[in-house]
């Protein structure tokens, strides 16, 4: 399936999917903080931990799947774990990046590596909205609570980190992390706040071998 290139208004992501009691304890807490806070850039997206994220490119979209099914073809499954809420680089979300004894999970990292490899030849630089997944060093697997509009609103970080924690969501501690997905995003101003009226397709999925 071909599709338009994503020079002006289309960018793309690929992302690993949590396990679905994930999936449903994000979707709730997105809602939620959208009710008390008003914050509607996490509710935007499916559930997900960013592989590659809002990227623009002029590349075609069926080169794209191919690229990413190529290089997940020796990618084996793994263990992903759930450390819970962690604060900082100006977000707040749930830490995917390590192991329980905090360092980095190798099938992670290497799944980052894999995804960047492949997307870095067609990749444009991405906005200053996010760090740049494709940029190692710079990057932290997590999944998402409160983002974007926390770099508008920092007077809300202190309230709404003290709100999530009163809450004590409790996330399932590991999943299987083996499906990955493509999505195409439409804004009609990647150059505002973008997340307001974007829109988003799922393209495909793969499922990673056991």
């Amino acid at each position: 399936m071909s599709a338009p290139s994503a020079a002006s208004s289309f960018r793309y992501g690929v992302f690993l999917r949590p396990d679905p009691g994930t999936c449903a304890l994000l979707t709730e807490l997105h809602l939620l903080l959208r009710q008390q806070y008003g914050l509607v850039s996490c509710a935007a997206y499916p559930p997900h931990a960013t592989l590659a994220g809002n990227m623009p490119t002029d590349a075609p979209e069926d080169e794209l799947t191919g690229r990413i099914g190529t290089a997940l073809a020796g990618t084996a499954a793994f263990t992903a774990y759930n450390l819970g809420i962690e604060k900082g680089g100006g977000g707040i979300g749930f830490n995917l990046h390590d192991l329980p004894d905090g360092s980095p999970n190798p099938g992670i990292t290497n799944l980052l590596d894999t995804v960047r490899r492949a997307m870095a030849p067609v990749a444009e630089p991405m906005d200053h909205y996010r760090a740049n997944p494709l940029d190692p060093g710079r990057f932290r697997a997590h999944l998402s609570i409160a983002s974007h509009e926390l770099t508008l609103r920092p007077d809300l970080y202190e309230e709404i980190g003290e709100f999530l924690d009163t809450l004590a969501a409790d996330p399932p501690k590991r999943f299987t992390a083996e499906t990955i997905s493509l999505f195409r995003f439409h804004s009609g101003d990647w150059n505002a706040q973008w997340w307001r009226d974007m829109t988003w397709v799922h393209v495909r999925s793969w499922r990673l071998t056991r």
